[in-house]
């Protein structure tokens, strides 16, 4: 294997040859996508969301595998609401672990119960963090790399500073354990910057909704290569589903409705309880999806895209286009190496 100059040491970790992670975004990361950046080199991963049911979950984990013989990860969030909702959530976690997928990333909770059970099954666990406190207790818990979110980062946002503040902070706090940086990265340029402030690799969300993979309303993607940094907003209007969760997501009817009626508080806000169309879920049931819900609209969307939420970071300023997330991965490897090598 040719040696590459973006090569870090958590690629030895994870067995890929170049430290560009594509991020599991809830469930909106399909086997496709993250089939092709592992194919591609990178590390591809799985959305699992919040509570996909075992069957659903190796449904995709072995879609995957039908595409890559590379290792790729599945995604988790571990937010629980619902009394009860631990039980499940260690049963999925268990379930995944079983799978032999290559890593568990986690999101927005605490990683230290499932460490040890992905750690038994031969499993890498990361998390992605907001603070330096939180990346400190999950090395604490054992975790093998931590991801550190910037305030940049689009869909939902657990980091309150920017990435650039963020992230030599928390290496410093961390070294040696790998960190990788997360928010308003979506080029080579951001990816440089990184790992010259010493993340051991990236986590890019925004750039891959622009690929052909990524399973979403073509509408949508196209909002996200004609959008710009300034066109995002950091809010918590999409509470329903998952509620006390920030986010950042283009501007649209939604936003701007509830600005003109003074942005009144959740429960009295316009539209509020009327549906924007249907939402498949994890099962593949349709059901109906209420305005200021949380969810990526598919292919398959039938309402107007503009009252959906339209999850996208900073980094928007910088894609440009839709491409195969293969190329993605190519284009950027190429000109980072070349600045790197410069």
């Amino acid at each position: 294997m040719p040696h590459s100059t973006l090569r870090t040491p958590l690629c030895d970790l994870l067995g890929i040859r170049y430290p560009i992670l594509c991020a599991g975004m809830g469930l909106a990361a399909g086997p496709e996508l993250a089939a092709a950046v592992s194919e591609a080199g990178g590390f591809g991963v799985i959305g699992g969301g919040g509570g996909t049911p075992p069957g659903p979950l190796s449904e995709r984990v072995a879609q995957a595998r039908a595409l890559t013989k590379s290792p790729f990860g599945v995604n988790v969030i571990i937010d629980q609401t619902e009394p009860g909702d631990d039980v499940w959530l260690r049963d999925q976690i268990a379930a995944i672990c079983e799978m032999q997928v290559a890593a568990l990333v986690l999101f927005w909770g605490d990683p230290a119960p499932h460490v040890k059970t992905a750690h038994d099954h031969g499993v890498k666990v990361l998390i992605q963090v907001g603070s330096t406190e939180e990346a400190e207790a999950a090395a604490a818990a054992g975790v093998d790399a931590v991801i550190a979110q910037g305030v940049e980062a689009g869909g939902h946002v657990r980091g309150t500073t920017s990435i650039w503040e963020l992230l030599p902070e928390t290496v410093r706090a961390l070294n040696p354990l790998p960190v990788l940086a997360s928010g308003g990265i979506g080029n080579a340029a951001g990816v440089v910057r990184a790992v010259q402030l010493g993340a051991q690799g990236v986590s890019l969300g925004t750039r891959f909704v622009a690929s052909d993979e990524f399973q979403a309303h073509p509408a949508y993607k196209q909002r996200i290569v004609d959008g710009r940094a300034e066109e995002t907003v950091y809010n918590s209007l999409y509470d329903i589903w998952w509620p006390n969760a920030p986010h950042r997501t283009l501007r649209n009817k939604t936003i701007d409705e509830w600005e003109a009626a003074g942005r009144p508080p959740s429960g009295s806000r316009p539209g509020e309880g009327t549906p924007i169309g249907h939402y498949t879920t994890s099962t593949g049931e349709r059901i109906d999806w209420p305005r200021y819900a949380i969810g990526v609209a598919g292919p398959e969307f039938d309402g107007d895209i503009e009252y959906a939420p339209l999850w996208a970071g900073t980094s928007v300023s910088v894609v440009n286009d839709i491409k195969p997330a293969a190329e993605i991965i190519r284009d950027i490897v190429r000109e980072a190496e070349a600045a790197l090598n410069s």
